[in-house]
């Protein structure tokens, strides 16, 4: 007999354990995250999809469509996508971890906005489970007393001023305590939808899988990279940073040695420890956190242009400082 309410049918298709449970349809996906967004869920029900989409693992049609359900709820007034010629880019930073010390792509993007070689707009979202050691908002503060880059933070919309019941989530993300689809699809929504996009995530399997929904959903080049605890900050310890890249369908793997940057580099700064030291840090070129800055900065003006890194590691070698040196 077929299930007759919508809700628990949904449910009912993914919940059936790791070897049981089925895919759903693009359509299908995409019927559920209206659903959920516009609260017909019962609390239990939300519990129970997330928890059972989780185990499952979503599939490349199932993150499209969820995305696209999302998307149906848009809101908000931002600025138009600028030429091509102006270089956009989006740089997702919308993650939630407590182990997260810092966020490199804020001030690589505000270095690269000031020297007019990059337009970005930047996707984040509050944490719902860690909100003491959110980062991001703490080095947008240390930017903002910064004596030449604070005029150039990037444009940042959060995810639920693009999503209209997003901010709603909070509470059940919360009870909940673990990631979910909610957490993928974060990295998926954005304004500017056929500018290139850099997202970070955790996961070695999930990588490749971002750059074709990423493709679908409209944007044309980008990077998914497995960096710092996720993030989209590439690492600088002893392992390389593993990324996928995209232009258009062709899709590669490819590794960043530290050693490819030509500025001495101290991950030890990425720590939650030295996030306090981040103002005096922003401001003096001469801090360890400067060499990571650049080497960040030439990345994605990279993913920005499609260039080589190589050469765009030149370009950003050559850029005038902007700290104090006193």
């Amino acid at each position: 007999m077929q299930e007759q309410d919508p809700v628990k049918a949904l449910i009912k298709k993914v919940g059936r354990g790791k070897t049981l449970a089925r895919d759903l349809t693009r359509e299908e996906a995409c019927e559920a995250l209206e659903r959920l967004l516009r609260g017909e869920f019962t609390p239990a029900q939300s519990g129970a999809f997330l928890q059972a989409m989780r185990i499952k693992e979503t599939d490349v049609p199932e993150l499209i469509g969820a995305a696209r359900g999302a998307e149906s709820f848009r809101q908000g007034q931002f600025s138009a996508q600028p030429s091509a010629d102006r270089r956009p880019l989006v740089v997702n930073l919308a993650f939630d971890t407590a182990r997260k010390g810092g966020v490199l792509s804020l001030p690589a993007l505000a270095f690269l906005q000031h020297a007019g070689l990059v337009k970005p707009l930047v996707v984040w979202e509050p944490p719902s489970l860690f909100e003491k050691t959110d980062a991001v908002a703490r080095t947008v503060s240390a930017l903002k007393s910064h004596p030449v880059l604070a005029d150039s933070i990037p444009e940042m919309v959060a995810v639920r001023d693009l999503c209209a019941p997003w901010e709603g989530l909070s509470s059940l993300r919360r009870e909940l305590g673990f990631r979910t689809i909610l957490n993928t699809i974060e990295k998926l929504l954005r304004p500017w939808e056929t500018a290139p996009v850099v997202v970070g995530i955790s996961h070695d399997t999930f990588s490749e899988r971002l750059c074709h929904v990423l493709f679908a959903l409209g944007a044309p080049s980008g990077a998914v990279v497995r960096g710092h605890h996720g993030t989209c900050d590439l690492t600088f310890g002893e392992k390389p940073t593993g990324c996928h890249v995209w232009q258009g369908e062709r899709i590669a793997e490819i590794e960043i040695e530290a050693d490819l940057f030509p500025w001495a580099s101290h991950g030890a700064a990425l720590l939650l420890s030295g996030l306090d030291s981040w103002p005096e840090w922003i401001a003096d070129e001469k801090s360890p956190l400067w060499g990571m800055i650049r080497a960040q900065a030439a990345f994605l003006l990279s993913v920005a242009t499609g260039e080589a890194l190589t050469e765009s590691v030149k370009i950003v070698e050559h850029l005038p400082k902007v700290g104090n040196h006193a």
